[in-house]
């Protein structure tokens, strides 16, 4: 009974993991360099259904749509503005990167003088995310919800990559952006279109959190640091090995609570990290 909890809890983070990893993963195969400010589209997600959900007071659904909206937008305007022109100008990618980390740590500096820096309940009332005994275990409501549509978003999304012209399009800039332009796939509108996508999956991975254990302005960081793992850690340009990447932190981040204790877990993306990079720095997956 104890190894069946074990499990469901650790296909309950891998699956969280797996949905902020593919938005991650697409802009990471995209734009050619690690986007930190990904953190940032978390914390959108999240505060912007907070804003609309629980102090506005707006309906679910409404509200639901508007903080994915917001943090698509969030994205699509960070490469619109920020990044596109760096690119344009030949920036190498330390210095995106590091604009990047600038850009997350200003949203949550903001949005800590905006919302203050306790821990923030997605829930109008706690009974609201209750626990349920699911496949013989016991889980809350948003780790049951996860299991359903997880799957389904990943798969839609991988339907988009491999099966529809945009797919063909996007996979075509990933494997050579010259010769992509020129037979005519506008690059600059297929990475618009990918920040946009990563946008909307890195606010439902927000949103999950934030109903999930609750979330702070730091937690974009905290959050941002396991997805690079996941996704280097099954092949940075695989999309199903960050899915594979997603599954094993996550199992690991659990048996590491169990064994070790709840202090440790913080540093097990980092020992991942390292072990990684000296025995497969190109991950699990190469392609």
């Amino acid at each position: 009974m104890i190894v069946w909890q074990i499990t469901l809890f650790s296909l309950s983070i891998g699956l969280l993991y797996a949905l902020a990893v593919s938005g991650f993963g697409l802009v990471l195969r995209n734009a050619k360099f690690f986007n930190v400010a990904y953190g940032g589209a978390l914390l959108i997600g999240g505060y912007a259904m907070f804003w609309l959900y629980k102090t506005l007071l707006f309906p679910f659904f409404i509200s639901f749509l508007l903080a994915l909206l917001f943090s698509g937008l969030y994205m699509f305007l960070s490469y619109k503005f920020i990044f596109s022109i760096l690119i344009q100008r030949g920036a190498k990618n330390f210095v995106l990167l590091i604009t990047s980390f600038g850009l997350l740590s200003a949203t949550a500096a903001s949005l800590g003088i905006i919302f203050g820096n306790q821990a923030t309940f997605l829930s109008r009332h706690l009974s609201d995310v209750y626990t349920v005994n699911f496949l013989g275990g016991t889980l809350n409501i948003v780790q049951v919800l996860g299991f359903f549509f997880i799957p389904s978003i990943v798969a839609v999304l991988a339907f988009v990559i491999y099966k529809t012209s945009f797919g063909r399009a996007l996979r075509a800039v990933e494997d050579d952006e010259e010769v992509a332009e020129l037979v005519g796939i506008p690059k600059k509108k297929v990475a618009e279109k990918v920040f946009f996508i990563a946008g909307i999956l890195g606010g439902l991975s927000g949103i999950a959190e934030g109903f999930d254990l609750g979330m702070v302005p730091s937690s974009g960081i905290f959050y941002i640091f396991p997805i690079i793992v996941a996704t280097i850690l099954g092949g940075i340009k695989s999309f199903w090995g960050g899915i594979l990447g997603a599954f094993i932190l996550g199992i690991a981040q659990q048996l590491t609570i169990v064994f070790l204790g709840g202090s440790w877990v913080q540093a097990v993306p980092f020992v991942i990290l390292i072990i990684i990079l000296l025995l497969r720095p190109e991950g699990i997956l190469k392609r």
